[in-house]
């Protein structure tokens, strides 16, 4: 792992984010290393190294949002956009515990998403905060497909179990299921199995999104899973169809989930 020590110019950028007004990222790339993940495409964080194996630690973030924070802090922050804010380095830097502490004491309306139960670190903080909810996000409950396409994450069990703690702590939950990958992941008994873990957890809300690929993350995915032996090949040009699309919305509907799309 190549970790980079940087300096920000500013702690939180405007984000084009349905429901999210502001993008608080304390990481620049991400260990997790998803083959499916657009950060990439979006921000050209180019390294010529493989992804998943450069981070950048943004080391004075804290600071910088301590004092945007104090002159403006409406709207909402969404911290982990582009990077996942409790990767293994978060463990050890503690930066999004810093710009969350901050956050809730300047009474910033908040959104977490995160594939990591590092987050339950940080209870302390997120309990009886009422401008808060966290995300776990799952896009597959394969365990063997999650191994290739999301080599550094937890796993979905272990991402299921900490929306559960985090719900029996009477946080705000949901779960975000992205991308929902066809051919990996849109098959009727794995959407089925998805959304009973979910009601499992205690999970109130689904936020879902089909693959929509990206040059880069389109590539990566495709030589990840080939790579693999245990997939089907991506077919680049199939979108999410609408029996998936159906299922999802008929087990939510019957286990009293509110399902919504995120894009």
């Amino acid at each position: 792992m190549d970790v980079r020590l940087v300096q920000c110019s500013k702690a939180a950028s405007s984000s084009g984010l349905p429901g999210l007004d502001w993008a608080v990222n304390p990481y620049r790339g991400c260990s997790h290393a998803c083959a499916y993940c657009y950060a990439q495409d979006v921000t050209r964080f180019e390294t010529g190294l493989p992804w998943g194996s450069v981070v950048e630690v943004k080391v004075n973030i804290v600071q910088r949002l301590r004092r945007e924070l104090s002159r403006r802090c409406e709207g909402v922050y969404g911290v982990g956009t582009v990077t996942d804010p409790y990767q293994p380095l978060e463990a050890r830097h503690e930066l999004t515990r810093g710009c969350l502490s901050i956050l809730k004491r300047s009474g910033a309306r908040t959104s977490i998403l995160t594939k990591s139960n590092l987050v339950l670190r940080d209870m302390d903080i997120l309990s009886e905060w009422p401008d808060v909810e966290v995300g776990l996000s799952v896009g597959t409950v394969d365990e063997r497909a999650a191994a290739v396409i999301e080599p550094g994450a937890p796993s979905p069990e272990s991402r299921f179990e900490t929306l559960r703690k985090l719900a029996d702590s009477g946080i705000s939950v949901y779960l975000m299921t992205a991308p929902i990958i066809p051919t990996i992941s849109d098959a009727e008994p794995s959407l089925r199995r998805l959304v009973e873990l979910a009601d499992l957890s205690g999970v109130r809300r689904i936020m879902w999104d089909g693959w929509n690929p990206k040059p880069i993350a389109k590539k990566r995915l495709e030589v990840s899973v080939s790579n693999s032996g245990l997939m089907e090949p991506i077919d680049g040009t199939r979108r999410l169809g609408p029996d998936a699309v159906s299922v999802l919305r008929a087990e939510c509907r019957s286990r009293g989930i509110d399902l919504i799309d995120a894009f």
